[in-house]
């Protein structure tokens, strides 16, 4: 096996583009500016959550824009020379990006449909089914929870350190 090279700036700059057009695509959706795919019948869950993957999506695009922008390394680190506005920017989109992730498990645990939690368990019924699903993301979420509250105290520790220099 040959070691995994680095996407060059070309590639990371297409694939950044190509992330962002397709969330600012599903956060026009979400918004309801444009149409959904197949019709209001195909959504299994309410517009927001387009809007929230949609925000995920191009903010992934927009953070490998900053990466390319201030030369990170190859595990995203900015280097020292990079302006503080674009290490905030960084950080801010990692913090959206992880709270983004914490609503969405939230809301199949606490919001989504029972019906939607289908499948078989064991011999479980569809109740328990939904229960077990409802369970699972719960404990999902409250992890992307504390994660995102984890990040961003890690972060604005670092962001303050480096403003201080």
């Amino acid at each position: 096996m040959s070691a995994q090279q680095p996407a060059t700036p070309l590639q990371l700059g297409l694939i950044a583009a190509g992330a962002g057009a397709a969330g600012l695509y599903l956060m026009l959706v979400g918004l309801a500016l444009l149409p959904v795919p197949g019709g209001q019948r195909s959504l299994h869950g309410p517009l927001w959550i387009v809007l929230v993957i949609g925000l995920v999506l191009t903010l992934a695009g927009l953070a490998m824009l900053v990466q390319l922008v201030g030369r990170a390394n190859a595990s995203g680190e900015l280097p020292s020379e990079a302006p503080f506005w674009l290490r905030v920017v960084q950080y801010l989109i990692g913090v959206v990006i992880f709270a983004s992730f914490a609503m969405i498990g939230s809301w199949i645990a606490l919001g989504g449909e029972a019906s939607s939690f289908s499948g078989s368990f064991l011999v479980f019924d569809g109740a328990t089914n939904a229960a077990i699903g409802r369970i699972a993301f719960g404990i999902g979420a409250l992890i992307a929870w504390l994660a995102t509250i984890r990040f961003a105290i890690a972060g604005a520790r670092k962001l303050i350190r480096c403003g201080k220099t």
